[in-house]
């Protein structure tokens, strides 16, 4: 709201700084408020860590503000080096806290404190700043400030900018009753602090996104990773300083800033007289201690003196005490192998499950970096072992001291009597030493999935998990996983099936689970994710809402990854999916699936290098996992980098780690390069449970090249198959897929009856999801049933009104399709705008362009048609053998012929000959364009019909 100054005092002869309110007349009122609003309520505290306030005036019709001159640095500039000694953080915070009791003692809260605001001068003393949204302490206004609220404006890159003429604050470090628009006291200046301080020991803020919205939901929903998950070195009682400073609950932070201040001393001068502490004293400022001592009475000779008699008495002590604890066995850089829990009892029930139990029980922690299937698999391979062999005792140190990780994790089970024995063993792979053990008998089989978290949680802190860290992400491990262990067994079976790549093989054992325990949340959510993977949209839809009503009860990772997955598969709003995946990111910085999970959505939409970032991300996370590598070489491909998706491909291939999509990519890859290496991947596929994938991967190589009988024959037997392994919904968009090309390539005569026959085939299973009915009502319409696509539209909205899917390609699409057979090209141009943002995705499959270009030709716009047809094959690398593809070079030509360039009509006619050389010879489409290159070439103008 202002420029500041360096300016000169010309009758006090002292340097000043001077601010001068900026002549801006649409904010001249609110800015002027704030501006006195500053100037009165600092200039009303007299503190050594606020900023001194001399006059504040008016000259010539400019406000001004004159204040001490400050030489130094913002906090927030000091934090570009990265993170604070933790002495200088303690000093800089007792500091702050000072200067915030002084103000609150006079009934002012900041309301904006932040790193820009809090000023560091030479000599590391640190000044609050800009009081100029502070107000008196009493009742707030109650105008919720959301972020859809126009006066919130979205700052983008930087929300730590405060948005002009906003009364709540900064978004990044505001208080949830700031971002409510509830009543605030001085607890929202902690919780501000609390932010602050936060920042100071880690570098990182404590509630990061990259927009208002996303730091909202974090901040409104108390989502925050410990700050000692990212230092260690942060002791564990400033890390319950902070916490506590920023609960999201007002009445359960520090009250007051004289309590937080008192908590700050005690540390500092704990710190300074524990020679066993992290921080050593000459690390720590004197400056530190100096205002406690100053409020107690004391001067720094003293002091000095006090610390002299301290340090010699902890010297003559020192042989005489026990040794001081040692530091925690890990750090959060360090990685830990889980191995195989040993079953030394005759109960097979354990088998498998119990190691299960363990790695969600400590997946459920951010400090610990447990090494994914992916690497371990990985490792297997190159020490000559399969992928999935048993990681034993001797084999689990192996692959730890290969991979450079800190320590390995392993747990047995015995029977004693009637009893049973339950050990945790954790050991450094290099030495082979002990470094933390527990152990526990357990009285009954029912008692031992309990017990087992217990010793989970006693062996996280004995790690060096902090106390505050455990509180927040330990749920029981029976209401992580399951109170059932044969449930456990059965789930436990499926994900190891879901790791040799068999997600079809899994889904027996996921079902057996649940009927085990019809409330095991994690297997109605990996039931949907299987689901969706095999294109059976619907029942993904159904497992997905069966997870979500248990997400209440799931461990803090778990719930994220529902929440998620609720969103993407049930409301279909995207935009929810990704915030709860980036929550999830930062909650969870060592987890491969948030990442994973982006990058699916990216690709969808067409945002093919954000995906390829969070595959390589993922993949940095978890190397060769299947999953990123697979989404990665999609992302390659949608870029048109067809040599770097081929090679990841290749690479997922050589590790034995490719799924079916991945081999279906290399299949469409080998076509394209025409080397005869696409022959290798039907091979492959012939005779497995997801044949199907590749049948219809065939299928549409013989539409693009016009080979529309084989075309049929292979969609029919890729349905068949699908039906036949009980996927009606697979099955239902192969059925779909050929109503489509039936509208694009069929006879005219004929294609309504039969887009109309394959459109009841699909729905006759009732399983069909948002995809297929996308694809059907475009055809329903191209051909004519307008009034049947207007009716999936509507219930397709209907069902899913906040689904980003149906707004941004079902509903545009179906509406343009429907335009042009109503002969109404300007609406389907009109209608198509929304689908701009996403129509390059995988998922709209280049449909919306092609139809805005179609609509651009009908409605005499030939040079723009060609523009839309030649940004179809710009970006074919979304599909590479879309059927539109060939069509975008037949409507090319029409546009050239329309434009009155033969030559450049019949070259683009004879390139769309080329592609079709093996086609049927009665392909009407075909036929049509032989009849329209035989005008051109006897010297005709006419355009096509």
């Amino acid at each position: 709201m202002g420029v500041v100054y360096r300016a000169e005092d010309l009758q006090l002869g002292r340097e000043v700084a001077i601010k001068l309110l900026r002549a801006d007349e649409a904010h001249q009122e609110q800015w002027l408020m704030r501006f006195e609003r500053e100037a009165r309520l600092a200039s009303a505290l007299q503190h050594p860590h606020i900023c001194t306030i001399h006059e504040l005036g008016q000259h010539e019709g400019i406000h001004f503000i004159v204040m001490e001159l400050l030489e130094g640095r913002t906090i927030k500039q000091i934090l570009g080096d990265g993170p604070l000694p933790i002495g200088r953080a303690l000093d800089f915070a007792i500091q702050i806290a000072s200067a915030l009791e002084a103000a609150h003692g006079r009934d002012i809260v900041h309301r904006d404190i932040k790193p820009a605001n809090l000023f560091v001068t030479h000599g590391d003393r640190v000044k609050v700043l800009d009081f100029g949204l502070a107000k008196l302490a009493g009742p707030g206004e109650r105008r919720p400030v959301r972020p859809s609220d126009p006066t919130m404006a979205d700052t983008g890159g930087a929300p730590d900018v405060t948005t002009t003429g906003v009364t709540v604050g900064t978004a990044a470090y505001m208080s949830p009753e700031q971002a409510t628009g509830d009543p605030i006291d001085a607890r929202t200046d902690i919780f501000s602090f609390g932010s602050v301080l936060y920042e100071m020991v880690t570098a990182r803020r404590a509630f990061p996104g990259d927009s208002t919205a996303l730091v909202m939901m974090r901040l409104l929903s108390g989502e925050i990773v410990p700050p000692r998950a990212f230092n260690p070195d942060v002791p564990e009682r400033l890390e319950a300083v902070i916490l506590k400073a920023l609960h999201v609950a007002a009445p359960r932070r520090y009250q007051t800033a004289s309590e937080l201040l008192a908590d700050l001393r005690s540390l500092a001068r704990d710190l300074l007289t524990d020679a066993s502490g992290p921080v050593p004293v000459a690390h720590v400022p004197q400056a530190s201690a100096a205002p406690a001592l100053r409020h107690a009475g004391w001067r720094p000779a003293r002091w000095a003196a006090a610390i002299l008699m301290v340090a010699v008495a902890a010297l003559a002590a020192w042989r005489w005490l026990p040794l001081a604890p040692h530091r925690p066995a890990l750090t959060d850089r360090d990685s830990i192998v889980i191995g195989s829990f040993a079953n030394n009892s005759d109960d097979p029930v354990f088998d498998e499950a119990l190691t299960t139990a363990l790695r969600v029980q400590l997946g459920q922690s951010p400090f610990l970096d447990i090494v994914g299937d992916g690497r371990i698999a990985e490792t297997l391979r190159s020490m000559g072992q399969a992928s999935d062999t048993r990681l034993t005792s001797g084999i689990a140190r192996e692959v730890c001291q290969r991979l450079g990780a800190t320590a390995m994790l392993e747990g047995s089970i015995a029977t004693l009597g009637t009893n049973y024995v339950l050990t945790l063993t954790a050991t450094d792979c290099r030495t082979g030493e002990s470094v933390a053990r527990a152990q526990q008998e357990v009285p009954r089989k029912e008692q031992v999935l309990t017990v087992l978290g217990s010793l989970s949680s006693s062996i996280r802190t004995r790690l060096g998990e902090s106390l505050p860290s455990l509180e927040r992400f330990d749920v029981p491990i029976e209401q992580a996983t399951t109170p059932s262990l044969g449930a456990l067994k059965a789930y436990a079976l499926g994900l190891a099936e879901r790791r040799r790549g068999r997600e079809l093989e899994s889904v027996a054992f996921f079902n057996q689970a649940i009927e085990l325990d019809p409330e095991f949340a994690a297997a109605y959510t990996t039931l949907s994710t299987v689901y969706g993977s095999l294109g059976e949209w619907k029942r993904s839809e159904e497992y997905a809402k069966l997870a979500y009503a248990r997400h209440k009860r799931v461990s803090e990772r778990e719930r994220l990854f529902i929440t998620y997955q609720y969103h993407e598969r049930v409301t279909g709003d995207q935009q929810q999916a990704a915030e709860a995946l980036e929550i999830w990111k930062v909650s969870y910085p060592r987890d491969v699936r948030p990442a994973n999970a982006l990058a699916v959505i990216h690709n969808r939409f067409g945002r093919y290098e954000q995906a390829v970032a969070e595959a390589t991300e993922a993949l940095r996370r978890s190397p060769g996992h299947p999953f990123p590598m697979s989404n990665l070489a999609v992302a390659y491909r949608g870029l048109g980098r067809y040599d770097e998706a081929r090679r990841i491909a290749e690479e997922a291939v050589a590790l034995g780690v490719a799924t079916t999509p991945t081999r279906r990519l290399l299949y469409q890859l080998g076509v394209l390069a025409g080397d005869g290496s696409a022959a290798a991947q039907l091979a492959w596929a012939r005779d497995r449970p997801r044949e199907f994938d590749m049948l219809s991967g065939q299928a549409q190589v013989a539409v693009f090249e016009g080979r529309l009988r084989n075309a049929v024959d292979l969609y029919t037997e890729a349905a068949d198959k699908a039906a036949a392994r009980g996927l009606e919904g697979t099955s239902a968009g192969f059925w779909a897929h050929l109503a489509w090309i039936e509208a694009c390539y069929g006879d005219p005569r004929t294609a309504p009856g039969r887009v109309r026959q394959m459109v009841e085939r699909m729905s006759s299973g009732g399983s069909e999801g948002t995809l297929p009915r996308f694809r059907a009502a475009a055809a329903l319409a191209l051909v004519g049933h307008a009034d049947a696509a207007d009716a999936i539209v509507a219930e397709a909205q209907a069902r899913y009104p906040e689904s980003t899917f149906v707004r941004t390609v079902l509903v545009p699409a179906a509406t343009a399709a429907t335009a042009l057979a109503r002969r109404r090209p300007a609406d389907a141009v009109a209608a198509l705008d929304a689908a701009m943002p996403t129509e390059w995705g995988t998922v709209a499959a280049l449909v919306p362009t092609f139809l805005r270009a179609e609509a651009l030709l009908a409605q005499g716009q030939p040079a723009a048609a060609r523009r839309e047809y030649l940004n179809l094959l710009d970006h074919r690398g979304s599909d590479p053998f879309a059927p539109v593809v060939p069509l975008a070079y037949l409507g090319i030509a029409r546009a050239w012929t329309v434009e009155g360039d033969p030559a450049s009509a019949r070259r683009a006619y004879d390139e769309l000959f080329r592609i079709w050389e093996r086609a049927d010879p009665d392909l009407p489409v075909l036929a049509r364009a032989r009849a329209e290159r035989a005008r051109l070439a006897a010297g005709s103008s006419v355009p096509p019909s």
